[in-house]
């Protein structure tokens, strides 16, 4: 696939792009979040833009050291240490959920600390949704609470007028439009002879959620024309699905395909987990929204959901002909260590080849895991 000096895909390399500038220099607003439970369309609708927060090429965590634990997720710290330097000072607002006790905490140390330094003129509005941990009816009246209290909110506070219903529709064919090209895109790469790169779709991924959907859809169907109609890559590489904590960084994905493979599959927050469901355009669409996203294909921190999702790995291991599975999470990620565990063993009842591995948020020990990952390679019939 030629896109290597892409525009669009080299977003991903960074924090800020020219895309976010034009946005902002036209009075418009940036909110930044940390985690896919997020009811993007109404933010959408209000007339900010959903950035996802990343420390992509972010190495340095001393100043995080000061107000985190050691055993605290590497991924937050990243973006903490990242923040107290200035690194998200173009954003406009911060929505925080309950996704994992480490980002959730996020919410109290950009109100402390980030948005009290002397480069911040005014402190922007902070978001906050309870998310319950199970899914059933009662869970989902709950959140659906939260969300029509979260409209009220942002009406409140930032457009000082109502959300209506056509704002809301228009923000909806939006997303969904943009899901559906992802998927295509997505679907690429689990062909017999696929088209393109975990790696190169890790980067189509993380590009499109820093620049607004209407531009992120024009590329995406540039893009999708690219990868159609270029060759097909080499099929003699083992074909891997990736499981576990958040990656924004190409450096571990190219890691795990430049030792023999290509990654055919995922499971990430970066990657298939998140493009699966749209949102219906009938009926209540504040409710549509939240449904959406509550009962979307889940992650580990929801507690009762492990057997979905294991079935849904199973599916696409199936379907993308994957010949191991990398389970990898970062350290101290709790969530992630539980379900990787589980799911090792579930596998490995099944036959099929697995690789259990911790990892720090930005690569230090890429000869350890080298080596392991090449082992496992040739250990895979």
């Amino acid at each position: 696939m030629s896109l290597t000096n892409d525009k669009f895909l080299n977003i991903s390399n960074s924090i800020k792009n020219s895309y976010l500038d034009e946005w902002k220099n036209n009075k418009k607003k940036v909110l930044g979040y940390y985690c896919t439970y997020i009811p993007e369309e109404l933010f959408y609708a209000a007339g900010f833009l959903p950035y996802r927060i990343r420390a992509t090429g972010h190495e340095l965590d001393e100043l995080a050291d000061i107000y985190m634990v050691r055993f605290t997720c590497g991924f937050v710290r990243l973006t903490l240490d990242l923040a107290l330097r200035g690194g998200y000072d173009f954003l406009d607002g911060l929505f925080i959920t309950n996704c994992c006790d480490h980002a959730r905490r996020m919410y109290e140390l950009y109100d402390l600390v980030v948005f009290k330094r002397k480069e911040i003129k005014q402190k922007p509005p902070q978001f906050y949704v309870a998310l319950p941990h199970v899914i059933n009816e009662d869970g989902f009246e709950w959140y659906l609470d939260e969300i029509k209290l979260l409209k009220e909110q942002i009406e409140q506070e930032y457009t000082l007028k109502e959300i209506d219903n056509s704002q809301l529709k228009e923000a909806i064919k939006i997303y969904n439009e943009n899901r559906s090209l992802l998927r295509e895109i997505y679907n690429l790469r689990t062909l017999d002879n696929p088209k393109l790169t975990g790696s190169e779709f890790l980067q189509i991924s993380m590009a499109n959620t820093s620049v607004p959907k209407e531009i992120a859809n024009n590329e995406l169907r540039r893009i999708l024309e690219i990868i159609k109609n270029s060759k097909d890559l080499s099929n003699n590489r083992k074909r891997i699905m990736l499981v576990g904590s958040v990656v924004d960084n190409i450096n571990f994905t190219k890691l795990v395909e430049d030792s023999g493979a290509i990654i055919v599959s995922d499971f990430l927050c970066f990657g298939e987990r998140n493009i699966l469901d749209d949102v219906d355009l009938n009926g209540d669409l504040l409710e549509n929204i939240a449904k959406r996203t509550y009962y979307r294909m889940s992650c580990p921190r929801m507690m009762d959901d492990h057997k979905k999702r294991y079935d849904f790995l199973l599916k696409e291991i199936e379907r993308a002909k994957v010949d191991g599975v990398i389970l990898q999470r970062i350290n101290n990620c709790d969530l992630h260590g539980c379900e990787n565990m589980l799911l090792e063993h579930e596998l490995k009842d099944l036959g099929i080849p697995s690789l259990n591995i911790d990892r720090e948020a930005f690569l230090t020990d890429t000869t350890r895991l080298q080596t392991r990952i090449e082992a496992f390679y040739e250990m895979i019939k």
